[in-house]
């Protein structure tokens, strides 16, 4: 499962689409799209995260686990 496919599957349990999860965080919408083919760099990758509230391991495939035991 790629970067995408994690985004694209948390946004749908959020019930929105990727574009808006993209311009929540302040990107543009179809960043999350270049990221098929592409490696997001950290601090982007952190965002997405952090917005999501899970950890950069879980969206880069790392573990299935969803939750961030980052947070404070």
């Amino acid at each position: 499962m790629t970067v995408f496919d994690r985004i694209k599957e948390l946004s749908e349990k959020r019930g929105i689409s990727v574009q808006k999860a993209a311009i929540d965080i302040g990107f543009s919408e179809n960043l999350f799209y270049q990221w098929k083919t592409s490696s997001p760099k950290s601090d982007r990758l952190q965002k997405v995260a952090d917005y999501f509230n899970v950890s950069t391991d879980y969206l880069l495939g790392r573990t299935e686990s969803e939750v961030n035991t980052n947070s404070p």
